[in-house]
């Protein structure tokens, strides 16, 4: 999954759906304020990273957050949870405006600024946590500003290393890294429909968005250049590779050595280097599959590179999968003379509507590099899965498969009570410990979909 060839597909709107997007809240909310926000809405942030004499304790943030989750569940807005501390709502201005979240806490005639007042006042004279309401559209530019602040700031609160000392977060090759490559990063599964299990996860991959290469390039625009966006992805997914190794065995969300089969983004060149053996080694001491996925612009760029790192993984034992193989590619190329042993082939709605003969040529395609050994990767909607499946392709990757999922796990963890589809499918995603807080089943959540015996 590359996000420099576009081939990450745009996320949900969080207007009246479920976003699952596969970005801890920074990046979920920058991707939210460039698109455009309809009149009437209005971003509330509550600034619990402002430092205070008498300042705000982790129960204040839970119960805040809890008051927002309802508002957006009830409105059609969303919450994001940053990793400063601070939390955000997006929704209409009326429901700001509404009565109390919870008859129980509040009278019929507070609204949820005075319902918040009352809640982070406390003892004091002045809330314990400041907190803003910003109407939209005309304070988009603030809202962008705020949200690319935060992806930008390395900086951790009193509250992070609060969250920090009740679970371990990801350890990274330096400290400048560890604050900052979590959150560029998610985790996608793909599955295979119609094994043993209805669905059943095959691997895992650590991908990025767009929104990590704006933040490797360290500034807040980057023109979309296909060779500098390959430049600064390179740079990301070699910082990928060093930092998994020093992850094994601290059953983190990077551990190497645990749980699905892992899938990285590489270019041909760093398959041949000492990084890359390491992990490798790592994974087939632990007896943990692992893929290397290389786009087929890297492929043909570098025929020799290519057929060089082909050649390592496969005495390695390493999958190779071909990347971002969009629709013309499949027609007008031949992946298959690639000979990868996936080819993950970019879901677009145009498939519903090919002529006959790009049918004809497609299938043919198909036939050549073998359905099962093709993936539809940002299967985001049930379209592309029903589509798939009537192409005989089994294998699938994007938001639908994680709301499903999502769904399997809901059903049968004993700890579900509270939890939504979102916060699961998120939480899955999600590389930062703050991305993952909250679930109290992790076990479950790691494993994608329920096993026998997994509780």
């Amino acid at each position: 999954m590359n996000a420099w060839q576009g081939t990450i597909a745009p996320a949900a709107s969080w207007r009246g759906e479920i976003l699952i997007d596969h970005a801890p809240g920074e990046r979920q909310l920058l991707e939210a304020a460039r698109r455009t926000i309809a009149p009437g809405w209005a971003a509330l942030v509550i600034q619990f990273s402002v430092e205070q004499a008498n300042g705000p304790r982790a129960h204040h943030r839970r119960i805040a957050r809890a008051l927002l989750e309802d508002v957006a569940q009830r409105h059609g807005g969303n919450v994001f949870s940053l990793r400063n501390g601070d939390v955000v709502l997006l929704c209409p201005m009326a429901a700001l405006r509404s009565a109390g979240v919870s008859r129980a806490a509040a009278s019929a005639n507070d609204t949820l600024p005075e319902l918040l007042t009352r809640l982070l006042r406390g003892n004091t004279a002045d809330p314990l946590a400041p907190f803003q309401i910003w109407p939209m559209p005309e304070h988009r530019d603030r809202l962008l500003g705020y949200a690319t602040e935060r992806i930008a700031d390395g900086g951790l609160t009193p509250l992070d290393h609060a969250m920090a000392e009740a679970q371990p977060t990801c350890a990274l090759t330096s400290a400048a890294e560890s604050k900052l490559l979590p959150d560029l990063l998610f985790r996608q599964t793909g599955v295979r429909l119609g094994g043993r299990h209805r669905i059943e996860p095959l691997y895992r991959e650590i991908a990025y968005a767009s929104a990590a290469l704006h933040a490797e390039a360290g500034h807040e625009a980057l023109e979309a250049d296909p060779p500098l966006l390959r430049h600064f992805a390179t740079r990301l997914e070699t910082r990928v590779l060093a930092a998994l190794p020093a992850e094994s065995g601290r059953r983190g969300t990077l551990d190497p050595s645990r749980g699905l089969a892992l899938h990285i983004n590489l270019p041909p060149s760093a398959v041949a280097g000492d990084d890359f053996a390491t992990l490798a080694e790592i994974c087939r001491r632990h007896r943990v599959g692992l893929g290397v996925e290389m786009s087929l612009v890297d492929a043909t760029a570098e025929p020799d590179s290519y057929a060089a790192a082909r050649a390592t993984l496969g005495a390695a034992g390493v999958v190779c999968v071909l990347d971002g193989v969009s629709l013309l590619a499949m027609l007008l190329t031949r992946p298959a003379a690639l000979a990868a042993d996936l080819v993950k082939l970019d879901w677009s709605p145009r498939f519903a509507r090919l002529s006959t003969a790009e049918r004809r040529d497609l299938a043919a395609a198909f036939d050549e590099v073998g359905r099962d050994r093709v993936v539809i990767a940002g299967a985001d909607g049930e379209e592309a899965m029903q589509w798939g499946l009537a192409q005989g392709v089994r294998r699938f990757q994007g938001r639908h498969v994680e709301a499903m999922l999502a769904a399997s796990r809901l059903a049968v963890c004993p700890q579900a009570a509270g939890c939504s589809l979102r916060q699961c499918a998120e939480r899955a995603s999600a590389v930062a410990f703050a991305g993952r807080a909250g679930c109290r089943n992790p076990a479950l959540l790691d494993a994608g979909a329920p096993l026998e015996g997994l509780s």
